[in-house]
């Protein structure tokens, strides 16, 4: 083949090369920033791994923008259609209830794990910070796991509605109970100057992620409110307490990587958004119990009438 043939291709490739593309600039970026984070000198195959993905990674993100500028709507509506041909993920695309949901099943996952490890840490260091963290878990897994269960065992029967309301308001409780844990490592993570700490450039990664997260459980949490389904209410609003304590997570881990000295100022700073954040999850608890309350009074009201 030719090099004019080969540039030809290059400028007006196939969609689903330009897809390729795209994952393998997602890929070549992630293991940059692992290889970063581990620390690839002076090891000879590290460092050819570490040379490679920084180049590979350079050069899929140039074509990447080329391609994204070139055929951004179609590749968009090519997707869309591969989407639509599968029922899972047409619903996915299609639902919001559905696609609140799997995700929260995700989040369930992510939660039992990271309890379990938040939990043997604090028994292994005998440590109250890594303690509170796994109570912390627990009760947000507990939380969003009676939620998804409900609505997986309930929500094709009669009379889903009024009882979505009453799980939605045993979760509101179960957040008030979360807020004692989450002020009781708050507290820890600022008597004993404790924090999370993540290593070099992973920090960037979860900074990233972190608002991420927020931007998108508040977004959800806005679009919820259309929704008929307490359940799916009670989800988006388990996912913006999670959010909110991330970003909590995300100032912890950047103050001690970046003002390790500055114990005053990085306590106070600790104090100010851990207690924003409780206040948060307090009023989340008030909101959804108030909500539930009046749903049931109408649902009363309702009943009498008829």
């Amino acid at each position: 083949m030719s090099i004019e043939k080969v540039l030809e291709r290059l400028k007006n490739p196939p969609k689903p090369v330009a897809v390729i593309t795209f994952v393998l600039t997602a890929v070549f970026a992630t293991l940059s920033f692992v290889l970063l984070a581990v620390g690839y000198e002076g090891n000879i195959l590290l460092e050819i791994s570490a040379y490679a993905s920084f180049g590979l990674a350079g050069v899929t993100l140039a074509y990447s923008v080329y391609l994204g500028i070139k055929y951004g709507k179609s590749i968009v509506l090519w997707v869309k259609a591969v989407l639509h041909s599968f029922s899972f993920t047409e619903k996915m695309l299609e639902s919001f209830n559905f696609r609140t949901v799997v995700t929260a099943v995700g989040y369930l996952i992510m939660g039992i794990a990271y309890s379990l490890f938040n939990g043997v840490l604090g028994i292994v260091y005998g440590s109250i910070w890594y303690g509170a963290l796994a109570c912390y878990y627990i009760i947000l897994t507990l939380a969003r796991g009676g939620v998804v269960s409900f609505h997986y065992r309930r929500a094709s029967e009669a009379g889903f509605e009024v009882r979505s309301v009453s799980a939605y308001k045993r979760c509101g409780v179960l957040l008030l109970l979360l807020n004692i844990t989450l002020s009781s490592a708050i507290a820890q993570m600022i008597f004993d100057d404790r924090g999370f700490v993540y290593p070099g450039w992973i920090v960037i990664a979860y900074a990233a992620y972190a608002f991420y997260k927020i931007t998108m459980a508040t977004v959800n949490l806005v679009k919820a409110k259309s929704s008929e389904a307490y359940t799916v209410k009670a989800i988006r609003c388990i996912n913006l307490v999670d959010a909110a304590v991330s970003i909590l997570a995300l100032q912890t881990a950047l103050l001690y990587a970046y003002s390790p000295d500055n114990l005053e100022g990085n306590s106070l700073a600790n104090t100010l958004t851990g207690s924003a954040v409780t206040l948060l999850t307090v009023g989340i608890s008030i909101y959804m119990l108030i909500n539930a309350n009046k749903k049931n009074k109408s649902f009363k009201e309702q009943s009498i009438n008829e």
